[in-house]
């Protein structure tokens, strides 16, 4: 695969209060990640919103304060807890009610949810097939320790954001990426806790929506 590196990127952070001290727990390390993709040369653009339902998470999708960030990708990552058909924060948000919410408020190219259960094929195929400007959702369909996912979470968007993977030793090479769906499936390659956690990627193909983790479980049989 050729090197689609020069590729820039708008990484709008969500996090769902958890409670009524909140605690910024993905913050540091997406600061961590920007440090690390800006010494291998790429300016990624990152900016933090804290909410608690859906009113405080549209006021926070509307928030324009994103100096340079035209011509780059823009995603939308959500640090939340989840269940199969809803977010949760102070105030729970449903699928269709998030839906509503993103389809008035955002343009976003993808979604990474940093949730347990949500992103499964019912919620993606409502959210792809309603918000024309997304391209891809990515997320957990299973029960999600925290510290796993956040290592997943960090790691995907390291190699979507570099275009590459560089295995520790040099004689191993380097491995390059064309589209976010390539990433995704490297992923349970290089971090098998990633098919324990039933982390996909969905987007739209010829005959519908496909699943990275589907098309996985294809191969090996």
């Amino acid at each position: 695969m050729k090197n689609r590196g020069d590729s820039k990127y708008l990484i709008k952070l969500y996090e769902a209060q958890w409670d009524q001290i909140h605690d910024e727990s993905v913050k540091p390390f997406f600061k961590q990640l920007n440090r690390e993709v800006a010494h291998l040369g790429h300016d990624g653009i990152f900016s933090y919103y804290v909410f608690s339902g859906s009113e405080s998470l549209q006021s926070a999708l509307n928030y324009k304060l994103d100096s340079g960030a035209e011509g780059r990708f823009k995603i939308g990552y959500f640090a939340v807890h989840g269940e199969k058909d809803k977010i949760r924060a102070l105030h729970d948000i449903g699928r269709v009610k998030l839906r509503n919410t993103l389809a008035a408020s955002s343009s976003f190219d993808g979604l990474y949810f940093g949730a347990c259960d949500f992103v499964n094929r019912k919620t993606t195929e409502l959210l792809l097939n309603s918000i024309p400007s997304l391209k891809w959702i990515a997320g957990y369909s299973n029960w999600c320790p925290w510290l796993e996912s956040i290592m997943c979470d960090i790691m995907f968007f390291k190699m979507l954001m570099t275009g590459r993977f560089v295995r520790p030793k040099s004689r191993a090479g380097t491995v390059y990426y064309e589209k976010p769906e390539d990433v995704a499936m490297e992923m349970y390659k290089i971090y098998p806790m990633a098919l324990d956690l039933k982390f996909s990627l969905f987007y739209r193909g010829n005959n519908g929506v496909i699943s990275t983790f589907e098309e996985y479980e294809k191969r090996l049989v």
